[in-house]
């Protein structure tokens, strides 16, 4: 039997079309609307959607006119290049897709379709959560309905991808830094407990990631301090977890990433760094919130210095792993419609 021909499909979250009120309100509805992001009934999500993306929608289009690009936008810039990469390498069909905005899911399937037989999506997010993997996933069902699609599961813990980061760590990280902040984007705790299918384990204790659990396999926490934990364990500076990105009076993950800065320089940490774990490419959340919002924050508090560490964007090892699963077999991929 001939061997299949497959494509490569490269997501990431998405971003508004342009750095305009009009495009980021557009852009927030159709983020937010997603019932696994706002998991309000539907009538109740849309007023309060409707809310939350007039009242943002000024504030963050001035944000993302700071960072924006030529090319249209920083993520939409690292996803294109990081396909270029995997195409040269593999030569193979690449496609770039995202989960809101463009280009959409629906056109890469478009262009896969007239090619290829067999897909193999590789997810943005190494860390699972309802909101951003199974987002994808279920979005992905809905559109590649007649084509093989397979799906990186999430890679938290893989060795080659904790090797990419400690890598850019290593690079970027200087001599005279006091401490390493790895922050990761918040998402409610009410994502975290409705994940766990045995509803008793996740957040009923202030252990319950340390303590072997089945729920940990859709736990978002458990999977962010697992990736810290090995992160730490890589470098021979003082480290702390922190979670950023909060939207909303609920309670999200904790402690808070501004709260965290303010408390490191307050303690005594003069010259601090940032990474950014759940990032596969640098975005409005690490090239303004963490590099302008929190790093005020910190030399507001008495720090020094903050050195905002990149995401993997096109970096080697990143690339080289990128390539490896494209050119896998199917054995450490999910199949999309098995899921």
């Amino acid at each position: 039997m001939a061997s299949r021909r497959r494509g490569i499909l490269i997501t990431n979250l998405g971003t508004p079309a342009a750095p305009t009120r009009s495009a980021v309100k557009e852009y927030l509805e159709e983020f937010l609307m997603d019932p696994r992001v706002i998991t309000l009934p539907g009538p109740l999500r849309y007023l309060v959607v409707k809310a939350i993306a007039t009242r943002r929608s000024k504030a963050s289009a001035a944000a993302y006119a700071k960072i924006w690009t030529v090319s249209g936008g920083p993520l939409r810039d690292h996803a294109r290049a990081l396909a270029e990469c995997v195409s040269q390498s593999t030569s193979l069909k690449v496609e770039i897709g995202m989960r809101y905005g463009s280009p959409s899911f629906a056109d890469a399937y478009k262009s896969l379709k007239a090619t290829c037989d067999e897909v193999l999506v590789i997810a943005a997010y190494p860390q699972y959560a309802a909101s951003t993997y199974q987002s994808t996933v279920e979005q992905l069902k809905a559109i590649f309905v007649d084509i093989r699609t397979l799906i990186t599961r999430p890679y938290y813990e893989e060795p080659a991808f904790i090797d990419a980061h400690t890598a850019l760590l290593k690079e970027h990280v200087s001599d005279d830094v006091d401490h390493l902040l790895l922050s990761f984007h918040g998402v409610p705790e009410l994502h975290i407990r409705r994940a766990d299918t045995s509803q008793r384990h996740c957040l009923r204790s202030g252990d319950c990631c340390a303590v072997e659990h089945p729920s940990h396999a859709t736990c978002y926490r458990f999977q962010c301090l697992r990736t810290a934990k090995l992160l730490s364990d890589a470098v021979s500076i003082p480290t702390s977890v922190s979670f950023q990105s909060r939207l909303g009076p609920a309670n999200w993950l904790q402690p808070y990433t501004i709260d965290t800065v303010r408390h490191l320089a307050e303690s005594g940490v003069r010259n601090l760094a940032v990474a950014c774990p759940s990032f596969i490419s640098d975005n409005l959340e690490t090239l303004y919130e963490i590099a302008h919002e929190v790093r005020d924050a910190f030399l507001t508090a008495g720090g020094n210095r903050l050195e905002v560490v990149p995401c993997l964007n096109e970096s080697k090892k990143w690339v080289d792993l990128v390539v490896k699963w494209a050119l896998d077999d199917n054995s450490r991929h999910a199949e999309l419609h098995r899921i």
